[in-house]
């Protein structure tokens, strides 16, 4: 029972990090990720204190941190040119900071628990949790009495939500859930085809396919991007399979079999929903439109992409090319494609400076964990092409990996052999 209430404690430290939110009694107050970055500070020097460890300046860290500071002071710069009062990615150190610490309680309680942590380890919970708001978004939208419980928690506009007829979950929606549960989709995928420690156990495994195809179709209901994360994964598997690496390995089939007859159970479970209850063929419409549409008519289109075929909208002038307009704001450029917004905000100055950040966190560790490279290559690619569609960056799924020790490094590194 006390091992129960540490895995659950842990996954809440995971969720209210990765999937942060304002609580309903305090709106005023900070949100979740804020307040686990505070304690997440003071918990970081007091553990360098007690172990002597000092301030981890890793080339992830000093690159990271210096990335940031270089795009707020270009942003900075736009803003003052321009002479607005947009602040909105001005303050990205902070947001940088945030980030990175929200995850260090997770991270701590996970060593204290573990002794060491790796991507498989980190992979288990932030599945649990994603399942989770998975599973919330039918309960929210199905049983009322969970539907105000959950409110009472997380807060949400929730007449918003009602107009536009979309799924929501705990505390989390529309594509900021989609890219968060894309990059876990991705996570997913990278430990299945390179942890040879995990192909052993058919239990862990099957609690990651499971986990993958739930994520997948009820994170497609609530946005479509997660799809993205899908077919991302499905290019590393490929790209580990036989056909690629030439060689044949007895723990590979046994997760190619294991991901074979669950794809098999889930797909006539998806068909036999379609056709026998209206709530879920609507939503498996939505959330596949595009296959259907394919099918239907020949062309692989969403509304959300026609839509977006309309927001292509570009600076026009020079100075505008160069450093933006220093706008950024929530659709005051009349446009949402995250290209457009970037660049439109601080120019191709910061938005390169923004993108090779991410080349950055991806060259760094697909070199420090090089059997993983396909996975940060897939990272990476998530990153550009989430931008076709919002402006949401990808830092989440990169903070783990700030406070990673030698040890665990050893142990992927170890465990990748195995």
């Amino acid at each position: 029972m006390w091992k129960l209430f540490k895995i659950l404690f842990i996954g809440i430290l995971f969720n209210c990090s990765y999937y942060s939110f304002y609580f309903t009694a305090w709106l005023s107050g900070p949100n979740t990720k804020m307040m686990l970055a505070t304690l997440g500070l003071v918990w970081f020097f007091f553990d360098s204190w007690r172990q002597n460890r000092g301030i981890p300046f890793t080339a992830l860290m000093l690159g990271g941190a210096t990335f940031s500071a270089i795009y707020s002071i270009i942003n900075l710069v736009s803003v003052d040119i321009n002479g607005t009062d947009d602040y909105s990615y001005a303050n990205y150190l902070t947001s940088f900071f945030t980030w990175v610490f929200s995850m260090y309680p997770a991270m701590a309680m996970l060593r204290l628990e573990y002794g060491k942590v790796t991507f498989t380890r980190v992979a288990y919970y932030l599945a649990g949790v994603s399942v989770f708001q998975c599973i919330s978004a039918l309960l929210i939208d199905n049983v009322p009495a969970f539907e105000a419980f959950a409110d009472s928690i997380a807060y949400f506009a929730t007449d918003f939500f009602d107009d536009i007829n979309r799924l929501r979950c705990f505390s989390t929606a529309l594509d900021p859930a989609g890219v968060r549960f894309a990059l876990v989709l991705v996570l997913i995928t990278g430990c299945l085809c390179i942890d040879e420690d995990l192909k052993k156990k058919t239990p862990n495994v099957a609690y990651l396919v499971i986990s993958f195809f739930i994520i997948l179709a009820i994170g497609s209901m609530v946005a479509r991007t997660t799809f993205v994360g899908a077919v991302v994964g499905v290019v590393i598997y490929i790209l580990h399979s036989p056909l690629f690496t030439g060689s044949i390995k007895r723990s590979r089939g046994k997760v190619a079999l294991i991901f074979t007859s669950i794809t098999a159970l889930a797909v006539g479970g998806f068909i036999y929903l379609y056709n026998t209850d209206p709530y879920y063929y609507h939503l498996l419409r939505f959330a596949f439109e595009g296959f259907f549409n394919f099918v239907e008519r020949g062309e692989f289109t969403t509304s959300s992409t026609e839509v977006l075929q309309t927001m292509w909208k570009w600076p026009t002038d020079t100075q505008g090319w160069i450093i933006g307009t220093g706008i950024y704001g929530t659709f005051s450029q009349g446009t949402d494609i995250g290209y457009c917004r970037l660049i439109l905000y601080s120019g191709l100055i910061g938005f390169i400076t923004f993108a090779l950040s991410f080349v950055f966190y991806a060259y760094v560790l697909g070199k420090k964990y090089y059997p993983y490279r396909w996975m940060f290559l897939g990272f990476l690619a998530m990153t550009f092409i989430v931008w076709v569609k919002v402006s949401s960056d990808i830092l989440m799924i990169y903070t783990f990996m700030f406070w990673l020790r030698p040890e665990d490094d050893a142990l992927i590194l170890q465990q990748a052999k195995a």
